[in-house]
């Protein structure tokens, strides 16, 4: 999934919901009063995050790679190999600018709206 298309954004908001159940988080960007974009992951199984700015991210970069069942993983992701169970594909967010947010997931979603045009995507 290609998300460039944020980069310049603004790290709105980052949501969090963590329980025996089901992990998910919700995070908003912006780039002006009517352009916003959510993406949203589901089954989190990792995040790491550094403390935001008060005023507000600028995003640099918005990378999200596959980690697949079976077979090699991307070299970058060695580090996050403890994740790695068999089970289930599983997806890597990093949202990099001055700070940096980095979450593993089963599944992935984004959603971008700016006026009334509206357009989401899922993976």
């Amino acid at each position: 999934m290609d998300l460039s298309a944020y980069c310049g954004y603004f790290l709105d908001s980052i949501v969090v919901q963590a329980d025996s159940a089901v992990s998910t988080a919700r995070i908003s960007l912006t780039s002006g009063a009517d352009d916003t974009a959510v993406i949203e992951l589901f089954g989190v199984v990792h995040m790491t995050m550094d403390r935001p700015d008060a005023e507000g991210d600028f995003i640099d970069e918005a990378v999200v790679s596959d980690l697949p069942r079976t077979g090699a993983w991307p070299a970058d992701a060695h580090h996050l190999l403890h994740l790695h169970n068999n089970d289930s594909e599983l997806v890597w967010l990093r949202v990099i600018g001055p700070q940096e947010i980095e979450m593993v997931a089963r599944r992935l979603t984004t959603e971008h709206q700016s006026g009334v045009r509206k357009r989401s995507l899922n993976q």
